[in-house]
């Protein structure tokens, strides 16, 4: 277990984190005390980060940055400039009625496997407490 301590009196902070050194193919490897390396630790974490949804957060942020700053009158003016369908466009910048944390979770790849944006375009409630339960982060109504 991870844990962090503080001495305000001298100004320092300990973090200790377990961990073991082990030799495999004859490299030294730093092993956690689930017995993952790290590299093995860093590509579980990667495996999850669903990186088209990240763009299309990216576009439907940028996209409602520029309809409130009056850059274009219009999503259909937006989408010519675009070059994409306005159909598209509405579907996409609707993933800015998410919920900041499940936003949150998705650039952080945290987010349930079954949160994606193929199932996400397809409609969501806008109530940030339905979005959670219907994607699997409450488990409790």
């Amino acid at each position: 277990m991870t844990t962090i301590s503080v001495n305000a009196a001298l100004d320092t902070l300990h973090i200790r984190i377990p961990m073991q050194f082990s030799r495999r193919s004859s490299r030294k490897m730093i092993v956690g005390p689930d017995g993952k390396t790290i590299s093995e630790m860093i590509d579980a974490e990667a495996d999850n980060t669903d990186y088209t949804f990240i763009s299309a957060l990216g576009k439907a942020f940028s996209w409602q940055r520029m309809l409130d700053e009056g850059k274009y009158q219009t999503p259909k003016e937006l989408a010519e400039k675009e070059k994409v369908e306005v159909t598209h466009m509405y579907r996409v910048m609707r993933l800015t009625l998410l919920a900041p944390d499940i936003i949150e979770a998705v650039l952080n790849g945290k987010q349930p496997r079954t949160l994606t944006l193929q199932n996400v375009v397809r409609g969501f409630p806008i109530s940030w407490q339905e979005q959670r339960t219907v994607f699997g982060f409450l488990t409790d109504t």
